[in-house]
């Protein structure tokens, strides 16, 4: 489950107090201080944020309500939402009067970060996930209804016809790059490198391919592909498996 961690936190603090004349503290889901314009406070505990964990909702606190809470300075302290969940608290600190108007402002800015953060952390855990289900698929043990389900959930569609395509690179960008560029400009293609210049492209049999041309573009691209072997268009798995281990043999 996404988490604020120290860096998203400090990262918040840094850019709010690039234009704001107070200081700033990020909070976790446990009123811990995650970030801080003043170090000195990092992973200590914030007694104000608790409040505003318990009761989910603004607490803005004077000079003589901070004296009362431990780790608490004046100032206001707004809960961080992520699609409807308290994920931590921002605070800032000063007279509440002032800091007020920069509250709301400050949040959003805020909200908006760990928007983004979660984004690129599920978009990272799909990539992984994609490529350790092909992996397992395309490895002779992945024919159970688990991980087909799992896959038709992620898009990857084992249902498909498709054409095995083993490149043996000699130089250039990484195989990893290379299925990035496949990935981007042919829908719904299988990509796993077995080694770093070594790439297996299982490409939708539905896709007419030119492959002299197509090896010309690699070549204006920087990948030098020493060989290519091709198989034959599989209709299921197991085909696809078998349409593997031969072009694998050629190559070898």
């Amino acid at each position: 489950m996404f988490e604020l961690d120290h860096d998203l936190a400090q990262d918040i603090v840094d850019r709010a107090m690039a234009i704001l004349p107070c200081n700033v503290n990020v909070m976790d889901s446990q009123g811990l201080i995650l970030g801080s314009g003043e170090p000195e406070r990092i992973n200590t505990r914030h007694e104000g944020a608790q409040l505003v964990l318990a009761n989910g909702r603004i607490v803005e606190l004077d000079t003589d309500a901070a004296k009362c809470l431990k780790g608490v300075q004046p100032g206001v302290n707004l809960p961080l939402m992520l699609d409807g969940r308290l994920m931590g608290v921002l605070g800032l600190t000063g007279d509440p009067q002032q800091v007020r108007t920069y509250g709301e402002l400050v949040r959003m800015t805020a909200e908006m970060l760990l928007a983004q953060r979660h984004l690129q952390a599920d978009q990272q855990w799909r990539r992984q996930r994609c490529d350790d289900l092909l992996a397992l698929l395309l490895g002779g043990s992945g024919d159970s209804p688990r991980l087909l389900d799992e896959a038709r959930q992620l898009g990857l569609k084992p249902q498909l016809p498709r054409v095995p395509c083993l490149f043996e690179l000699a130089s250039g960008p990484p195989a990893e790059a290379l299925s990035a560029w496949l990935t981007s400009r042919y829908p719904d293609s299988w990509c796993v490198s077995p080694a770093r210049q070594s790439l297996l492209w299982c490409r939708p049999a539905s896709v007419a391919l030119d492959e002299p041309r197509l090896l010309e573009r690699l070549q204006r691209h920087g990948w030098d592909v020493e060989r290519l072997a091709l198989g034959s268009p599989a209709q299921s798995l197991e085909q696809l498996r078998r349409g593997y281990r031969r072009v694998r043999d050629l190559l070898a």
